[in-house]
């Protein structure tokens, strides 16, 4: 699950220019989708390496969002998502998911 995830998380983010920094999804089967978004172009692998905003989110809850049917702010403000670190930042990825 968290392979097929982690190429859709990928396949979201290719299509967008780097962010300028680092997230990371702490998902709940106690795996990690990191997203590079400082350079050109941007990865995404499983590193649970510090990142300046987590999100942490039920796999199923973020296959939703990467596949449009739940927005970012939806779940964050229903308690499906928690977020750490910089909110700041995390609202400019709400694009990432539309």
């Amino acid at each position: 699950m968290i392979e097929e995830l982690t190429e859709k998380v990928s396949k979201a983010v290719i299509k967008h220019q780097p962010f300028g920094f680092n997230v990371r999804f702490d998902v709940d089967d106690g795996h990690n989708i990191y997203v590079y978004g400082k350079n050109e172009p941007i990865t995404v692998n499983n590193d649970s390496n510090s990142a300046d905003t987590v999100f942490k989110v039920s796999s199923n809850d973020l296959s939703s969002m990467v596949d449009g049917d739940m927005s970012p702010m939806s779940a964050y403000i229903t308690g499906k998502m928690k977020i750490e670190g910089d909110m700041s930042k995390a609202m400019k990825l709400s694009s990432i998911f539309s």
